[in-house]
């Protein structure tokens, strides 16, 4: 994050900087700002004694008094709450035997954001979700116990940077004539960078990733220094995941968003990267507790778990699926193209391979309805919406021709 013997990184956009003899100071290869040393030196230094300050400020202090710490035995959180709230049932696996603890080794958050739904909300929030659901079994309606929905802020890391970019394409135009198909190939060089500010992931090794991610996007123009004010009311989870710990998760996806975002910068009709390096510098990493309505209800021998953003009222969590109703939908969508097209082509085979595939795609697409909680891949939320390129260039290499082959007419083939 700040500089070495072998590399100095850019304070405007984290990106790799280089002694340039015709100003005399060190040169972005990417934004193209210039820095003497020293300044980079000592703008290093400042963050990196307000890093230490906030780090050595980060226990809750006289704080801690109006707080209770509570433990579960049975999945061993460790739950956070005001003293005038507690706690009687873990949040994340629904026990009951929830154990008063000692306050200790719990790092106070640097930012918050307050939660904008109350519980009686979020529950009405939870029925429109699963009232929606047309595969779902009406037997999990009638079997399973919804005790309470909690609130509780989430320990996540928010990580800013920018990732550098240095990647080459082949890329093709491609024309069709009656007598041919000709491809234009080019090599396609792109440079240049791209921000992202507040990439989140979670810091809790009980709260499940995949949930998490399928909450997002939060507004984080809404971030908050972090008040006790807040607190009343609602459950805090201590981190566990330490921040270098939850790095690979923020990288691989701002990694994916900046390669998709660069390779739309070459408009040809078909894109191949040939070679990519794609490096991410981090500039900033920040504690901050996010709101989270979040339930488990047990059916069917399986713990079913179900989480609503405390900001926006986004709702997720994957549902068992009728696949009796699966089924008859699914025969439905078969059978009508199959019918029609037979009526219209009179033809069994293209009837019957047309009703297969509308069939195939009616089955996934409700069965995928029922399992939306997915890990995020992308962070198109958290970062820029175009790269800022330093240098594009496409460079034209060859031309293939491909002759097509020419159908003889049914009278030469007799």
């Amino acid at each position: 994050m700040g500089a070495d013997s072998t590399q100095m990184c850019c304070p405007n956009c984290g990106g790799t900087m280089e002694f340039d003899p015709g100003v005399g100071k060190l040169k972005c290869m990417f934004c193209e700002s210039v820095f003497t040393q020293e300044e980079c030196a000592a703008f290093f230094k400042d963050k990196e004694s307000q890093e230490e300050a906030k780090q050595s400020g980060s226990d809750w202090g006289s704080d801690a008094d109006d707080m209770k710490a509570y433990s579960c035995n049975t999945c061993g959180a460790e739950i956070l709450a005001d003293e005038n709230t507690g706690a009687s049932r873990c949040p994340y696996c629904g026990n009951t035997t929830i154990m008063e603890a000692t306050f200790t080794g719990a790092a106070k958050p640097d930012y918050l954001i307050p939660f904008a739904f109350n519980k009686q909300q979020a529950m009405e929030k939870y029925k429109e979700y699963y009232q929606k659901k047309k595969l779902l079994p009406k037997a999990f309606l009638d079997g399973n116990t919804v005790e309470e929905i909690q609130g509780v802020y989430v320990p996540f890391w928010l990580f800013d940077g920018a990732v550098t970019i240095d990647a080459e394409y082949e890329a093709v135009d491609r024309e069709d004539t009656q007598t041919e198909t000709v491809r234009k190939i080019y090599r396609a060089e792109r440079r240049g960078n791209i921000k992202f500010k507040n990439v989140p992931a979670d810091a809790s090794k009980r709260m499940p990733d995949d949930i998490m991610d399928s909450i997002e996007p939060f507004k984080f123009t809404e971030l908050k220094d972090f008040n006790m004010m807040y607190l009343p009311g609602f459950l805090a989870e201590k981190f566990d995941v330490d921040g270098d710990d939850d790095l690979e998760r923020a990288e691989k996806r701002v990694v994916n968003t900046a390669k998709s975002k660069t390779q739309e910068t070459v408009k040809h009709d078909e894109v191949k990267e040939k070679r990519g390096n794609f490096a991410v510098n981090y500039t900033d990493k920040k504690y901050a507790m996010l709101p989270v309505w979040y339930l488990t209800t047990n059916w069917n021998g399986k713990q079913w778990n179900f989480a609503m953003n405390g900001q926006t009222g986004k709702f997720t969590g994957d549902l068992p699926v009728d696949y009796k109703k699966l089924g008859i939908f699914t025969g439905i969508a078969f059978l009508v193209p199959l019918i029609v097209l037979y009526l219209v082509m009179k033809s069994i085979p293209v009837a019957a391979i047309a009703g297969l595939v509308i069939g195939l795609i009616t089955f996934f697409a409700g069965k995928g309805s029922m399992k939306p909680v997915h890990i995020a891949t992308q962070a198109n939320d958290y970062m820029d919406k175009q790269v800022r390129l330093v240098y594009s260039h496409d460079q034209y290499v060859r031309t293939e021709r491909k002759p097509k082959e020419q159908r003889q007419p049914a009278s030469q083939n007799k």
